[in-house]
């Protein structure tokens, strides 16, 4: 099972765009808004992680000290892709610094189509864009997957395969994200099933 941590504070009582990709994926997955229920109490029924785009860490930060929420992500045993915000919180967890990049609509994005999470897509896609802070750097222990001319660094994978960050929406199919970056969802799904 995946499980989403939904940041964003829109999505209160309604479907986020998160879920609303999984489920068009034909992914199984549960949800956590975390800025209501708080974080799963331990990881035993999720296989993977999702974090999704959001407007505050606070709830995984205090200051430059882990939350109980950066810790249960940081320690999570199972795959992990982190969309926007989520993608600065796993940049976060490994001591990195983020820098004002403010984007927003829709802008080319070139992948590396070999790594797992973009496997079987185009190399360029249109994806939609709404942050205020992107990385400076790739953290220790990552490599860059993604890349765009705005926020150069889009995409992010750990090492050994694990974990994964977006800057882009693939969700956001509504906005202006090409329907192709939704494959990301059954990509991560694929790679969660085979381990």
């Amino acid at each position: 099972m995946i499980c989403i941590l939904v940041n964003d504070t829109d999505f209160g009582t309604s479907v986020s765009p998160v879920e609303s990709a999984l489920e068009t994926a034909g992914v199984a997955y549960r949800t956590w808004r975390i800025f209501l229920e708080g974080f799963p109490e331990d990881g035993s029924g999720c296989d993977g992680l999702v974090l999704s785009g959001g407007f505050s860490m606070s709830e995984y930060f205090d200051g430059g000290a882990l939350s109980w929420g950066a810790s249960f992500v940081k320690d999570f045993h199972g795959p992990v892709l982190g969309i926007c915000l989520g993608m600065q919180i796993l940049a976060r967890l490994f001591q990195e610094s983020l820098v004002a990049s403010r984007e927003l609509g829709v802008s080319k994005v070139r992948l590396d189509t070999s790594n797992e999470l973009f496997r079987g897509m185009k190399s360029e896609v249109n994806a939609y864009q709404r942050h205020n802070y992107g990385l400076p750097y790739i953290p220790g222990g990552y490599y860059q997957i993604a890349w765009g001319e705005s926020t150069f660094i889009q995409g992010i994978a750990s090492l050994d395969g694990s974990r994964f960050g977006v800057q882009f929406h693939p969700e956001e199919i509504e906005l202006g994200s090409e329907e192709e970056l939704l494959r990301i969802f059954s990509n991560f799904s694929t790679i969660v099933n085979s381990r």
